[in-house]
């Protein structure tokens, strides 16, 4: 062979050989120069590839002359940079504003924001973790438009009602269904065993979920979106989506804070002295100021308190965290463990929760993959001090605190009807011992087999297991033991339910101008709940307490009972895409359910949506100035099977009948039945734009809906000849129709600084149409003194107030000849007689007239700081307390407002009755406007440099402060105007509830 020939040869070979084996190193950094570790750089058109270390730096084997590296990381812009021999090589990579890509999970399935339909909202981890609250939902409130977000309580762990877009219905439950990972999830309050001595818990039934574990959280509203899911979705689905591992080495991170909170207020009562003065002014001679024998009672030997300062404190909430997660080239996989310890701000009310996930995904081969997920935790709720009981929202420990005497008196030896006077407050907390221990586990299997390159099948199925026991001991020398000589009840409740669902997707593109994507499913449900509980009193040795109820000599009551329900379903979607600016989504779901006769078994529930991206049409694509403009319009119909298991069948009851002088006994008719009962159907149009400009520094979202629940589930009264006093029929309508409007922007954005808002406010008018024969139902509130504070009236909103209309206080020399210092009413009708028939109207409003929230946030170098304010507007509570608080017995503290404002001869108010002369009656006496601002979160953070940790394996630290519930502007006269009653037809009732918290959160986030 010629020897230049083979010298040639040599070369080139010897050239390419230095090619393949030239080394390119570089870092890799974001806009503000902070490192970026895991990013993954690849050679263009092929699969070698590195990624970044702790330090951000790589090194990378270039085998070709004309290579292209792809630098891509998670929430930045990818980009692409032209190999050119360099040796070094950094990179920097920008923030990925444009939302258009991010992807949008929807009902058995996910989309891209830009190609969605119906009207979704999405928040993600970065917002969700702000407030470093432990409470999800605590979290989340006021971001998001069309959903208000109240808790029940300012008690920790307390459960919250949840509303998308208005009540639909007057009986049936109004919150949306849950998806936590594809389990699909109800909330039921009755599922977290309570006693109702006194006050029942009322605990948050999600608190499985810590905040810290999820990826994102889509609100779906309009029936386009929720179609999908049938009767399930007339309330809206919330969609919850937890962390995965991302692809790299394995990650740790562990987050650590402590927090401490105060009550936001506290309600002002007259000192002790005045406390002397007031009682034997309103009740001379009592046996409170005086002895037995009638001389004055000497008090300056006897201790008096402030029993609120007594028995409020300075809560600790501890919070730890901890998270594993990564991927390889085939397997995902995700961990982490939680533990909060959390008092309350009453003593020996103390909150903990451990949680634990994990989650992970195996692509078995092209076709088989697999995964699963598992979420558990345990929760623990001590004190006698949890919130509501039932619907009257009554809580004894927080009541007792304002209301009782501030002097400690003890002395049982008092006629029954008047022991409670001389009782301490304390005596509530220190003489009671309550325990509530609830726990869930949401778990899931699934496996997707891909058939052919555009055909997939996947089965998923899921299930979710709670129970929950209560231990509650109250003895006889506490408000709520005493009369019993010692009272236990013991409470036990355990529920589970699982969802199996198969889908076939087909999904392709013709021409490059025709998207289709087909799915087609099918889904079985069922769930079970079984309780029992015993209620024992009579203890002779009370030491023991709950521990061993055989002590107990007399059963005060016992039960159990069970019920389930069961479900099957088909639904299909049909997701056309023309020419990437036209889309078109169809959805269907049959449902059928054992809550409903055979006649009536099965509910069908269609929607439809259109979508037209306006800017991608010519005389639109030229403008740069705007990156989407999206024109929405949806329509369909949903359904509601919310009521109680087989209430369409004839019910026996249990009953006892005489025979031969022994009580025997039997069964007896208990219900009516009603084969005909059918499914409570919400019809809703959605019309909505989404915006963005400006490189999309601005974006915004509008919505105007409008639905019509119709034949809604009413258990509604009947004529006594049928032998029965209610039937559950299908009756009436409500309708809701608002608005939402969403903006976010970018307002400065430079190499070290950063500003950006997110603004969002919605408004909502829930009208009642049609209630079947009736023109109202009345609205009820057991026990206490005011027991009718509202209506559901035709023509008007859920959560109405009615009753009279207060005028003032009668004076002396009143044309009416009424008592001077009473309570004065207007003549309505002008017959001069005030009676409930004609002179009652409507007096209040729970529902807002508008919702919403502003956060700024602000980044400097690597500080970074979040303000966040929320507000309700427009909404009325009625503040039953009011009525103990200004002296309605004898024995009741007094607020200094109304001590300094009573009526009397020498103050002729006429702004609040003379002492004693307070009237249980529902008029707009009680009304107070609720609206608030509140400055809900303040985050400030700190990233450590990069450099600090060089050479170690410690890839970020954030240290961070935290500041929720900081302050609140209002008129409201209770502890907080925050107020959520249990009854959903006035919402805005309140007794007393638990005081809310001022919390100072400090804590550190380490990645290593």
């Amino acid at each position: 062979m010629n020897k230049n020939l083979i010298f040639l040869i040599f070369s080139i070979l010897s050239f390419q050989l230095s090619i393949a084996q030239k080394t390119v190193t570089g870092k890799v950094t974001d806009n503000n120069g902070a490192i970026l570790p895991g990013v993954t750089i690849l050679i263009k058109g092929t699969n070698t590839g590195e990624i970044t270390n702790f330090d951000g730096e790589y090194s990378l084997k270039i085998t070709s002359e004309d290579a292209v590296l792809i630098f891509s990381y998670l929430g930045m812009k990818t980009k692409e940079i032209k190999y050119a021999g360099q040796v070094v090589l950094n990179a920097v990579l920008e923030d990925e504003t444009n939302r258009l890509n991010e992807i949008i999970v929807i009902g058995y399935g996910a989309v891209k924001k830009r190609d969605v339909t119906g009207s979704i909202s999405s928040i993600k981890d970065s917002i969700i973790g702000v407030s470093k609250t432990p409470n999800l939902f605590d979290a989340i409130q006021g971001r998001i438009a069309g959903v208000n977000i109240v808790s029940q309580s300012g008690e920790p762990g307390s459960s919250v009602n949840f509303n998308v877009r208005g009540s639909n219905s007057v009986f049936s439950a109004g919150s949306p269904l849950f998806i936590i990972d594809g389990v699909q999830i109800d909330i039921n309050d009755d599922e977290v065993a309570s006693a109702g001595v006194g006050s029942s818990a009322s605990m948050d039934p999600l608190a499985t979920i810590n905040p810290s574990d999820i990826e994102s959280m889509e609100v779906l509203k309009d029936a386009s979106a929720t179609s999908i899911y049938g009767s399930r979705g007339a309330n809206g689905v919330i969609i919850i989506t937890t962390k995965s591992g991302k692809k790299g080495d394995l990650t740790f991170e562990y987050t650590s804070s402590i927090g401490f909170g105060e009550a936001l207020n506290k309600i002002d009562v007259i000192s002790p002295e005045e406390y002397i003065l007031y009682r034997e002014s309103r009740d001379p001679g009592n046996s409170f100021t005086n002895l037995s024998d009638g001389t004055p009672r000497d008090f300056s030997t006897i201790s008096s308190k402030n029993w609120q300062d007594e028995a409020l404190r300075t809560s600790v909430v501890n919070n730890h965290f901890i998270s594993a997660r990564g991927a390889t080239e085939k397997t995902s996989y995700s961990a982490s463990i939680g533990a909060v310890k959390q008092g309350g701000i009453i003593i020996e009310n103390d909150y903990s929760k451990y949680t634990f996930s994990l989650k992970a995904t195996h692509q078995q081969s092209e076709k088989l993959k697999f995964g699963f997920t598992l979420n558990t935790a345990f929760t623990e709720l001590d004190g006698v001090a949890n919130s509501g009981s039932g619907g009257d929202e009554f809580n004894g420990v927080v009541q007792f605190l304002v209301i009782a005497n501030p002097w400690e008196l003890l002395d049982l030896n008092q006629e029954e009807e008047t022991s409670q006077d001389y009782l301490s407050p304390m005596s509530l907390i220190e003489e009671g011992e309550k325990k509530i221990r609830f726990s869930r586990t949401i778990g899931s299997v699934f496996g997707d087999y891909a058939i052919t390159k555009h055909l997939k099948f996947r089965s998923r199925f899921g299930a979710n297991i709670s129970g929950s026991k209560l231990q509650e001991f109250h003895s006889s020398d506490s408000r709520f033991g005493w009369r019993w000589n010692g009272r236990a009840v013991i409470r036990q409740v355990e529920s589970y339910s699982y969802n199996w669902s198969n889908t076939i997707n087909y999904s392709k593109t013709f021409k490059r101008k025709h998207y289709v994507n087909v799915l087609g499913g099918y889904e079985l449900a069922k769930y079970n709940r079984e309780s029992f509980f015993n209620d024992i009193i009579n203890f002779e040795n009370q030491e023991i307490g709950f521990n061993d109820t055989s002590i107990g000599q007399v059963f005060k009551g016992y039960g159990s009972n069970r019920t389930f329900s069961n479900r099957m379903s088909y639904f299909m979607r049909t997701n056309y895409r023309l020419k990437g600016k036209y889309l078109f989504t169809l959805n269907f779901r049959a449902d059928g359910s054992d809550r409903f006769g055979a006649n009536n078994r099965w509910g069908y529930f269609p929607g439809a949506a259109f979508a037209w991206r306006v800017h991608k049409e010519k005389f639109l694509k030229n403008v740069s100035q705007i990156n989407d403009l999206k024109l929405r319009l949806s329509y369909g119909e949903t359904g509601n099977e919310r009521i109680p298991p087989f209430s369409f069948a004839a019910r026996l009851d249990n009953s006892y009948y005489g025979s031969n002088d022994n009580l025997n006994f039997g069964l007896a008719p208990g219900s009516l039945e009603n084969p005909n009962l059918k499914w409570e159907t919400t019809t809703q149009f959605d019309i909505g734009l989404d915006v963005a400009l400006f490189n999309d520094r601005v974006n915004f979202t509008f919505d105007y809906y409008n639905k019509l629940t119709e034949d809604m589930l009413i258990d509604a009264p009947i004529p006594a000849q049928t032998g029965f006093s209610s039937q559950w029929l299908n009756l009436g309508s409500v309708e809701n129709k608002g608005f939402e409007f969403s903006l976010s922007t970018v307002n400065i954005k430079k190499n070290n600084f950063s500003w950006k808002t997110a603004f969002n406010i919605s408004s909502n008018v829930n009208t009642v149409k049609d209630l079947g024969n009736v023109e109202f139902i009345p609205t009820l509130i057991p026990s206490g003194w005011i027991t009718n504070p509202g209506r559901v009236i035709v023509g008007e909103s859920i959560g109405i107030m009615y009753g009279y209309v207060f005028d003032g206080i009668h004076q002396e020399g009143n044309a009416e000849e009424a008592i001077p210092g009473t309570m004065k009413y207007k003549d309505l009708n002008g017959d001069g007689i005030i009676d409930d028939e004609n002179d009652r109207t409507i007096i209040g409003d729970s529902n807002p007239l508008h919702t919403g929230g502003i956060n700024n946030s602000f980044s400097y170098k690597n500080f970074n700081l979040s303000v966040f304010f929320q507000w309700s507007y427009g909404n009325d509570v009625f503040n039953a307390a009011r009525l103990r608080t200004n002296g309605f017995q004898p024995f009741m503290n007094i607020t200094q407002d109304y001590y300094e404002n009573a009526w009397t001869p020498e103050n002729a108010s006429n702004t609040a009755p003379a002492f004693g002369n307070v009237d249980p009656v529902a008029s707009s006496y009680y009304v107070e406007d609720a609206s608030f601002l509140r400055l809900k979160t303040v985050n400030l953070s700190y990233d450590l440099p990069r450099k600090i940790f060089n050479k170690t394996q410690i890839s970020g630290l954030r240290v961070f402060v935290s500041a929720n519930n900081l302050l609140t502007f209002t008129n409201y006269s209770g502890f907080d105007p925050e107020v959520s009653s249990r009854n959903p037809l006035i919402r805005g009732f309140e007794r007393f509830s638990y005081p809310r918290s001022r919390t100072i959160i400090m804590g550190l986030n380490l990645k290593f």
